[in-house]
């Protein structure tokens, strides 16, 4: 807020208008506090920008912001004046404007200091040719790659902005590449820069001197080579022969040794590694002395510092049991379960000192984080409205690990009460298991529906971003305000057996406001008989969701969605609770709740067996917390063509309405066109939405303009 603050101020301090001007910085000396008072004669300041077209006056503040506010807070010292005037110039620099002068005149007087910045920007410089001159080994091409990877290069276009300090940055990663090759003696030239007369465009050269490729001739180990890794010394050694030389592979080579050491308790293995020149030219020798030290046997392990957590959880998670060898990797990895269970805010694991016998204790110590989360979120959405949200989580039920949770949530639109029961390592196994069991009552546009369900699920964690899921939820289903003119429903109450399965691979870099990675779904639930389940059905659904970041700090979003229900057996209707509804705030925006596709007599929506959302969305953080996205979504649900043919009768057997459904699966897309504002927080952005609606149809009460109210990223 103190940023907020002084931006303000800056932009209500008038240029041209000294009396209004004093009376800002009056009141700033007034609230400045008395731990640094400034000169006592000074009580008003003046600042003006002058000369600039390219960057707003309030952009080139915002650039200096944190300078400004120093020179207001610091007593108005001009060296503050001269920071901000070079925080400016670095703004046009990064810009394209190479040429470009920001200077300043500072003049202090008995109650007013005046400065005034003085921009001029000369022409913006465009790349008009990369050259290399030098290489043979490597083409030019490859090495015109790296420019790409540089903000003002990419995507690398015919012509793009000139920014010096880019240029160096790829120089350096091609020396890097160079040296990564094998080539240890390359030398790049500094950049040479060849102007226009009008200093608009510029030539880049880069000599290269490549030297010759250094390869390894070969791996010789020497000391204390243990007979037992006898095939895997000799496995590393021809993994090393012939590959390219450069420093590095020094380190890695003694790190593979140190590795299969460690794996046969050698933990304290001291590795020696030189690189010696060979008689022929540009071929090394890597010659390792390896001193194995003895074996560590753990004695006993001594945990401490668990006041509420059961040893046994904790011995659980650890791969270091008494009588095992001591391995560098199994002490890591108990780290990580021990961390991961997310009981602790710090574990320490390290060996004590050797007993009589030379075997050593493991000493575990643990800090134990708080157990208990309470949260309340009250809320609003679009739909919902007023909504709250509450609940109580323990994650550490009688010391054990395993998880207790109670959700409940309350809205103008229904609530619901969830109590879960969770164990994440099921078994002593990687495998989590949930057992949740729900009430929920909710208003749809078309029908109100109670549902009472109990499930148990699994799910795996293969990697650090892929996730599968399987489990099985029985469920009780009551409709309620159903009107005559709800077609293809046949019964108000049905139970519901489903097996399911799903797949998640996650590599986004923020779940709330992402700026690259990708999330993948997929999901097949199947409703049968066996599984005491009243309808039968299949259901499919994939999704993804793809972020990249592009220049000037843009990110562009790509989302497609889609989903179908198979009728089985002798299913020929499908609960209007089960179908898929379309539009809304995480949807196509140009529509509220569910209101996309067609309507029955009444203008509530009838729902389908399919459908499919395609969204594409442009982000960016416009200032401080304050992000703006601009989106065009697009979406249906089917049958959709097909219904009105039909007399919205219903069907008389399962393959004419899953005929209909696939005739008509990508048919009659509509469209919204829109703008957001996001107010970003810890649990997720505030979120508005406007969106156009370019075809609305007046037979369907189709709405032109739509907004949306809600917390979260569409997607």
């Amino acid at each position: 807020m103190a940023l907020l603050g002084c931006l303000f101020a800056v932009l209500s301090t008038p240029v041209d208008h000294a009396g209004a001007a004093s009376e800002a910085g009056q009141s700033e000396a007034l609230e400045r506090p008395a731990s640094s008072p400034p000169p006592q004669e000074v009580k008003s300041y003046e600042l003006t920008v002058t000369g600039n077209e390219y960057f707003s006056k309030k952009k080139l503040l915002e650039t200096a912001a944190g300078e400004l506010e120093r020179f207001r807070e610091q007593g108005y010292r001009k060296a503050d004046i001269d920071d901000a005037a070079f925080r400016m110039r670095l703004a046009y620099l990064e810009a394209g404007f190479a040429f470009v002068s920001v200077d300043y005149t500072y003049e202090r007087q008995t109650e007013l200091v005046k400065a005034a910045i003085v921009v001029k920007e000369a022409p913006r410089v465009l790349v008009d040719d990369i050259n290399f001159v030098g290489n043979s080994q490597i083409e030019s091409d490859t090495l015109r790659e790296f420019f790409s990877r540089q903000k003002a290069f990419f995507p690398i276009a015919d012509h793009p902005v000139f920014v010096e300090s880019e240029v160096k940055s790829a120089v350096s990663m091609i020396r890097d590449y160079y040296r990564g090759e094998g080539y240890n003696e390359v030398s790049l030239e500094n950049p040479a820069f060849s102007f226009s007369l009008d200093r608009s465009e510029v030539d880049i050269t880069i000599e290269i001197k490549e030297g010759p490729r250094y390869f390894i001739e070969e791996v010789r180990l020497s000391g204390d080579l243990v007979a037992e890794l006898a095939p895997k010394l000799e496995k590393i050694k021809k993994e090393y022969t012939g590959k390219t030389y450069y420093p590095r592979r020094k380190l890695l080579l003694r790190s593979s040794l140190e590795e299969a050491y460690d794996r046969i308790g050698y933990a304290d293995a001291d590795i020696y590694i030189e690189a010696l020149e060979s008689r022929e030219p540009a071929r090394i020798t890597l010659a390792a002395e390896i001193t194995s030290g003895e074996k560590v046997k753990i004695a006993e392990v001594i945990i401490s510092g668990n006041e509420s957590t059961r040893e046994s959880f904790i011995r659980n998670r650890l791969q270091l049991q008494p009588g095992d060898l001591y391995t560098r990797g199994k002490r890591r990895e108990s780290f990580r379960k021990l961390f991961d269970s997310g009981l602790f805010a710090k574990v320490d694991i390290e060996l004590a000192s050797p007993g009589a016998d030379g075997d050593r204790d493991l000493l575990v110590e643990v800090e134990e984080l708080p157990s208990i989360e309470i949260y309340v979120e009250p809320g609003w959405g679009s739909y919902e409205q007023l909504r709250f949200e509450t609940g109580i989580t323990e994650k550490n039920l009688f010391g054990t690990g395993r998880s207790g949770r109670l959700d409940g949530l309350l809205s103008t639109k229904g609530g619901n009460l969830t109590l879960s029961y969770t164990d994440p390592w099921l078994l002593k196994s990687e495998i989590s298991m949930t057992v949740p069991l729900h009430y929920e009552r909710r208003e749809e546009p078309s029908y109100t529906s109670e549902e009472t369900g109990l499930g148990v699920y699994f799910s795996r964690k293969l990697g650090s971003n892929l996730t599968l899921t399987t489990g099985y939820q029985y469920k009780m289903t009551q409709l309620i305000d159903l009107t005559d003119e709800t077609i293809l429903q046949e019964e108000d109450n049905y139970t519901k057996g489903t097996m399911t399965i799903q797949a998640v691979r996650d590599t986004r870099n923020d779940i709330f406001f992402p700026s690259g990675g990708m999330r993948l779904s997929a999901g097949f639930d199947l409703s049968i008989p066996e599984f005491a389940s009243e309808i039968e059905l299949a259901r499919i659904t994939l999704g993804s969701r793809y972020f990249i970041e592009i220049p000037n700090e843009y990110i562009v979003g790509v989302r497609f969605t889609t989903g179908l229900i198979v009728p089985l057996g002798d299913q020929r209707f499908i609960p209007v609770s089960e179908r898929f509804f379309n539009g809304g705030d995480n949807t196509v925006r140009s529509y509220q709740h569910s209101e996309l596709g067609l309507k029955d007599a009444n203008h509530e929506p009838l729902g389908g067996l399919g459908y499919n959302v395609f969204s594409l969305e442009l982000r960016k953080r416009i200032y401080g917390n304050f992000a703006a996205t601009v989106y065009l979504d697009a979406g249906n649900v089917s049958p959709n063509d097909s219904l009105p043919g039909n007399d919205f009768s219903s069907y008389t057997d399962r393959s004419e309405l899953l005929d209909d459904t696939l005739a008509d699966y990508f048919n009659d897309f509509k469209y919204g066109i829109g703008v957001g504002l996001q107010y970003l927080l810890p649990v997720g952005p505030i979120r508005i939405d406007f969106a156009y609606n370019p075809d609305p149809l007046e037979s369907q009460d189709e709405d032109e303009w739509v907004f949306h109210f809600s917390l979260g990223m569409a997607f």
